[in-house]
């Protein structure tokens, strides 16, 4: 049984991300709180462990609510353990204009899908479009340090990071990029630094680069040098070969990363109306999260374990995307995920994670 540091909140229970309002709104409002700290006893049977580490349960939340500390709090407060800081850069960089997220269809989605329907109330999926934004390092810095400072000491506080190309960046320039922001997160705090090679709202190399194994492995070479035997994870999209399955597992057993997949599902978002043939975001695809995503991220899950399992290898399998119900937490825990990460899930019932672990108690993996 272990003692969480509860945050009281102070305005209406449970706030969730407003989608109605900008990233700079949600990032200045976050749930307001005062600091006084009750205790929340949640068991969750079994031994857990998080990119290695020791972890009170195997449920982690994305990057993509916990826009800065106060909203790492909140969650923490709620029963998540393993808690990812939004995606970070070397440089401040702005958010796409609203509409950010927009409720699409949750028909079943899959790479070779080039579209989806958008609807006018939120059910369970819809298409993200932030275009990585972060706070410069001498806010997003001590910020974090303070995110770890106030955690409990059992809970891992992980950081997403990625590179900031330009357009005459070298691939050694991108590895620089990637190592300098992973080696800052480290110094100010994360337990855990989790390389974003995936974005599907963007289409520079610093979204896509989970496709080119190669410069993959010269980043994740780098990253590994300057940080030493420290947590690594690696954030990848949905791949389109077998060959890179193989090439990816392999990868992650050399530079002794763990990997989570998969980071949205890319699609063009056309308006409500069925007569209409007007597009969101100007026609240009965005990452779609959700349930629309479950089996496309389970049948990934499925190939990557296989790979492992045939190999005899172990790098930790981390899948995202799609987990709302503890019986898919059970699946994939017995199939050999270190833990699972949810983003839609956390964002729609704040009081997930406390759920989730009433149903592995009461059925135990």
């Amino acid at each position: 049984m272990w003692a969480y540091m509860t945050l009281k909140l102070v305005d209406k229970p449970f706030p969730t991300y407003d989608a109605s309002r900008d990233y700079e709104w949600n990032y200045s409002h976050p749930p307001r709180l005062d600091h006084s700290v009750a205790t929340l006893n949640s068991d969750c049977p079994g031994r857990w462990t998080y990119a290695g580490l020791e972890a009170a349960s195997p449920l982690a939340i994305a990057a993509g609510p916990l826009l800065n500390s106060q909203w790492l709090l909140y969650y923490a407060s709620l029963g998540f353990d393993i808690l990812t800081y939004k995606t970070v850069r070397r440089r401040a960089w702005g958010c796409y204009p609203m509409p950010n997220l927009v409720p699409v269809a949750s028909q079943s989605l899959f790479s070779s899908v080039s579209e989806v329907r958008a609807q006018t109330v939120m059910r369970d999926s819809w298409a993200v479009s932030f275009g990585m934004p972060s706070r410069s390092p001498d806010v997003w810095r001590p910020d974090l340090s303070r995110c770890r400072q106030q955690l409990a000491p059992h809970q891992i506080l992980a950081a997403s990071v990625v590179a900031t190309p330009e357009s005459s960046t070298t691939p050694v320039g991108l590895a620089e990029d990637y190592a300098q922001c992973a080696d800052w997160a480290r110094q100010s705090g994360a337990d855990v630094v989790e390389l974003n090679f995936s974005c599907p709202n963007v289409a520079t190399c610093d979204g896509q680069l989970y496709q080119q194994l190669d410069l993959a492995q010269g980043v994740l070479e780098t990253v590994r040098a300057k940080l030493g035997p420290y947590p690594l994870l690696v954030k990848l999209g949905a791949m389109q070969a077998p060959d890179q399955v193989v090439g990816w597992i392999d990868l992650a057993r050399t530079v002794q990363a763990g990997l989570v997949m998969i980071n949205c599902l890319g699609a063009k978002v056309r308006v409500e109306d069925a007569s209409s043939q007007n597009f969101y975001f100007s026609g240009t695809p965005r990452g779609i999260a959700g349930h629309a995503t479950a089996q496309a991220v389970a049948e990934q899950f499925k190939q990557f374990a296989q790979q492992r399992k045939s190999e005899c290898l172990s790098p930790p399998l981390i899948p995202v995307g799609g987990i709302a119900e503890a019986s898919q937490v059970r699946t994939y825990l017995k199939g050999g995920a270190e833990a699972v990460q949810v983003a839609t899930m956390a964002m729609l019932n704040p009081k997930w994670a406390m759920q989730i672990k009433a149903a592995l108690a009461a059925q135990p993996c």
